[in-house]
């Protein structure tokens, strides 16, 4: 991994605890939300009408820095909605990414719709964080998780009712993937160098779990990229820096939506 990544995770390793203590599963069971029957991203994506994108939010990258928008959360995402994505995803990471459970709770109160929680999760109990403030679907980045973790966070959002996206990077990633996953993803960000690899989509293809749905992560600013990706069998495609790069990220995603739509038309 990267030096950011590294003290994501041992700020994570330090920090979970003392969340725990704080605010113990028990209490986060009380929450309204905890209990709300959560939208299924695999069916959304399947949606005739939806565009397979899973459009994100989030307020800043340890590559970019802060995002300059000119619209809030709410304008951004519904937005998004109404350019007809088949999904959400928020960024709660505080220190890097400058998010919070809180952006999740907002999206939530606003979309009838699936929200992934993004960030790094490593263990069961951010699980329970994610489902008590509206998250539908949680992220599990193989890179930072072994076996054992994998199928007991698996299991446990699975008890909760939401899926799971599993994020791999390489084909030695797979090794952690189990049969109950709902959607691998494939990022083709280099996770130590955080460059780009535009082949991987294609490269990772013939080692994917036919069972899951899969979804091309990072990379993609373009209409025909995600057409490309489809026709190599990814069904989602999650985007965040493509849309954020403007300052208003939904007029962006709308464009890109329709280009899609006019390739998908074309005769």
């Amino acid at each position: 991994m990267n030096p950011v990544l590294d003290t994501i995770v041992a700020d994570l390793n330090r920090t979970l605890p003392e969340r725990e203590a704080r605010v113990p599963v028990a209490e986060l069971k009380a929450s309204p939300l905890y209990d709300r029957p959560c939208f299924s991203l695999v069916d959304h994506l399947a949606q005739e009408g939806k565009t397979g994108i899973i459009a994100e939010f989030k307020r800043a990258s340890p590559s970019r820095g802060a995002y300059d928008l000119a619209s809030d959360l709410a304008e951004t995402t519904t937005g998004y909605v109404q350019a007809g994505c088949s999904g959400l995803s928020i960024l709660t990471e505080p220190d890097h990414f400058q998010g919070s459970l809180d952006d999740l709770r907002e999206a939530r109160a606003l979309h009838a719709c699936p929200i992934l929680r993004k960030d790094f999760m490593l263990g069961t109990y951010q699980i329970h964080e994610a489902r008590a403030a509206g998250a539908d679907v949680v992220l599990l980045i193989a890179a930072l998780l072994d076996a054992a973790r994998v199928r007991d966070m698996v299991a446990v959002a699975h008890d909760l009712g939401m899926q799971v996206l599993f994020e791999c990077h390489g084909e030695e990633d797979l090794d952690l993937w189990v049969p109950e996953v709902d959607l691998v993803g494939v990022n083709s960000r280099n996770l130590s160098t955080l460059g780009m690899d535009p082949d991987r989509f294609a490269s990772m293809v013939p080692k994917l779990p036919s069972e899951a749905t899969w979804v091309a992560e990072s990379g993609i600013r373009t209409a025909a990229e995600i057409a490309a990706a489809r026709a190599l069998g990814y069904g989602g495609f999650l985007i965040g820096d493509a849309f954020l790069r403007s300052r208003r990220p939904h007029d962006e995603c709308a464009r890109i939506s329709r280009e899609l739509n006019a390739l998908d038309t074309a005769p």
